[in-house]
């Protein structure tokens, strides 16, 4: 009997208030140290951005599901490698959290790199009549779901860690104790990742 060899990709999904955030950021931080000069670049809000649209933006993207990701990604397949593409990947998502915004995606070994194209493809997700617009990234690709869990494991432990306390160390505290919270809540899921493969 042969024994069928899958493999884990771990994804995360960046959206595009969070893409449009960093890039602010970035922007205020290239005029901030360049502030001697008299050359500042402004960044330009879109005329029809306003803080209801963002925060239902917010809200849609906090109520992604696998299910969402799923069908977003059978349709890039559909779009890249046709029927026969769509009908030969075997893709299973068997976790998304939408706090930490990473997705544990099962397929086979042989269909992996065709699923790994179609996740850079990947630019929006359906919900119902709805899109939101997403970057994919790869940030670990495993041989077994231990060690799924375990990269998953140690991406949110690094983004926990980069976060900057520096502020109110009563705030941090709470900050950390919510987080601890978090992590517990995405542990035992990862522990189900385990158990149903």
């Amino acid at each position: 009997m042969v024994r069928q060899k899958n493999r884990y990709l771990l994804v995360q999904f960046e959206y595009e208030p969070d893409i449009m955030q960093s890039c602010e950021d970035v922007v205020m931080a290239i005029t901030t140290s360049t502030s001697g000069n008299n050359k500042k670049r402004k960044l330009q809000s879109s005329p029809d951005s306003s803080s209801l649209s963002s925060i239902e933006t917010i809200k849609s993207i906090q109520q992604v599901n696998a299910n969402d990701i799923y069908r977003s990604l059978q349709e890039a397949i559909m779009q890249n490698f046709g029927l026969v593409g769509t009908s030969t990947s075997d893709v299973q998502v068997r976790l998304y959290d939408p706090k930490a915004r990473l997705a544990i995606i099962k397929t086979t070994r042989d269909k992996y790199p065709q699923v790994r194209s179609c996740l850079t493809f990947l630019t929006e997700i359906k919900q119902g009549v709805d899109s939101l617009k997403v970057s994919s990234s790869i940030v670990a690709v495993s041989g077994s779901a231990r060690t799924a869990r375990n990269a998953a494991w140690k991406e949110v432990k690094k983004r926990f860690f980069a976060r900057d306390f520096s502020g109110c160390e009563e705030w941090a505290n709470m900050s950390r104790i919510e987080m601890e919270k978090e992590l517990q809540e995405l542990e035992e899921c990862l522990d189900k990742i385990d158990s149903g493969c």
